[in-house]
């Protein structure tokens, strides 16, 4: 209640007459916070709903209690001079998701990290802060992990399919449990919706927005190394030795390389990969690679998450590379010229983005 007092605070002639905690309204409907003032000729009574978690799908629940403590409180007022009513919801932390359902249902909004709506009459408070808590930024990153990942990215694949636990947990490989868990953490927030036959993706944008945000470059040995071979040759060179499956050297094309097989940008002069150590020593005999204190042309990474492989895509015949939501997300995080391609990409694999 504090946090509402200061921000009140803020509004020139506004007087407080009346702080009450934990109201009675009616018979069963118990109101967090009852603040009553006065600004100009006019009175006003603050409804405010006090909320642990802010995710969007508990927002949108307070939201519409708020609505009903509305309509009581309008029905108790029968032969008292009407009351100007003012709902307000407020929480640790508000997402911009959940800021925005508390805007479409015209209900202020006040955070403790310092995001705030309130209006009335002749005044308007609107307050964004970009910092987030570091309690949200562990909730994402545990939505992000590889494990997490590998389960986004079959969502991501086709965002039109509904899936059961079941379905996506042997396509993501991954276990029940942990698929259950995300599962749960993308209901709050809103980006899946339940249905009869399964979860389905309804916010993809949103949710590929949020992980290009929080993305982490996948963790492994990085090697740099030069070749002598370049474009066409270089790709016969490869034809029929790239691989994705198990049990066999594994190497994938990745970054502008991957790109260029989704959605041809702008050929750069340096050449990518995903492998495994047997894919790595199969990529150092094809392409004759040697050591590059300087000018090195070819990249090699070998990740520690192996579910980079198992969904790789096969754009053309013999060619593996990273799926196209990594390819996305490895571009975007990285330079000015990266990015443009992760933008022309998304445009040409990614029409929802």
């Amino acid at each position: 209640m504090n946090a509402v007092r200061d921000l009140l605070d803020h509004v020139p002639r506004l007087e407080v007459s009346s702080v009450r905690h934990d109201r009675l309204l009616g018979s069963d409907q118990r109101i967090d916070g009852w603040i009553e003032f006065e600004h100009g000729d006019d009175t006003y009574t603050l409804i405010i709903e006090f909320k642990s978690n802010g995710a969007p799908r508990f927002v949108r629940s307070a939201v519409y209690q708020l609505k009903g403590y509305l309509a009581e409180a309008r029905h108790s007022d029968h032969g008292d001079p009407p009351r100007r009513l003012i709902p307000m919801l407020v929480c640790p932390y508000l997402s911009p998701e959940s800021r925005s359902i508390c805007s479409d249902h015209d209900v202020a909004y006040l955070d403790l990290v310092g995001n705030a709506h309130f209006a009335f009459y002749n005044v308007y408070i609107d307050r964004t802060v970009a910092e987030r808590p570091k309690s949200e930024t562990r909730a994402l990153r545990s939505i992000f992990t590889p494990k997490s990942a590998a389960i986004l990215r079959v969502l991501l694949r086709d965002p039109n399919r509904a899936w059961r636990v079941s379905g996506l947990a042997e396509s993501a490989n991954a276990s029940l449990g942990h698929v259950s868990n995300v599962r749960k953490a993308l209901l709050e927030r809103e980006w899946v919706e339940k249905r009869d036959n399964g979860i389905i993706l309804i916010q993809p944008d949103v949710l590929l927005r949020t992980w290009r945000e929080d993305y982490r470059q996948p963790a492994g040995q990085r090697i740099s190394r030069y070749t002598l071979f370049n474009g066409d040759q270089l790709t016969k060179r490869l034809s029929g030795k790239l691989n994705a499956e198990p049990r066999h050297p594994r190497a994938v094309y990745s970054l502008n390389s991957a790109a260029q097989w989704f959605a041809p940008f702008a050929r750069g002069g340096t050449h990518s990969f995903y492998a495994d150590e047997p894919g790595t020593r199969m990529l150092e005999e094809t392409l004759k690679l040697t050591h590059a204190a300087k000018g090195a042309n070819v990249i090699l990474c070998i990740p520690k998450d192996e579910s980079l492989f198992e969904d790789a895509a096969q754009p053309a015949l013999d060619i593996f590379c990273t799926s196209p939501i990594v390819t996305y997300l490895d571009l975007w995080n990285g330079n000015d010229r990266d990015r443009e391609a992760a933008d022309h990409m998304a445009s040409k694999c990614f029409p929802w983005l």
